[in-house]
């Protein structure tokens, strides 16, 4: 399990150091690429949800960077595949599901006036 896993974040972080994004974005997103294969080894020896939460928080931040300070397409795009991807590697060895939580949307209030 630990090979594939590898393999597949190493081709995620390739993905990312071809991709033309803005450097700073590139560097944030490899380091949470770089946390996760022992993260995903610690898991997978001792099962502690603490792991798989880590994993989700380096995930989730790795898509807030991507989505939110480039604004290029090809970050957006790696923002959404890099996430389907790590899901469909979690279902392939029955981890613990992805939960992302869904970036926020800026709510304007009406004013009352009178």
């Amino acid at each position: 399990m630990d090979d594939v896993i590898q393999a597949k974040l190493t081709v995620l972080g390739n993905e990312v150091r071809d991709a033309a994004i803005p450097d700073q974005c590139k560097q944030t997103t490899l380091w949470c690429l770089k946390q996760l294969p022992a993260l995903y080894t610690k898991f997978g020896l001792t099962n502690e949800s603490r792991y798989s939460e880590e994993i989700t928080r380096l995930v989730q931040g790795l898509v807030v960077e991507l989505n939110g300070k480039s604004g290029s397409p090809e970050a957006l795009k790696l923002a959404t595949s890099i996430p389907d991807s790590l899901r469909l590697l979690h279902e392939e060895f029955g981890l613990p599901v992805i939960h992302l939580k869904a970036p926020r949307v800026a709510t304007t209030r009406s004013r009352k006036i009178g």
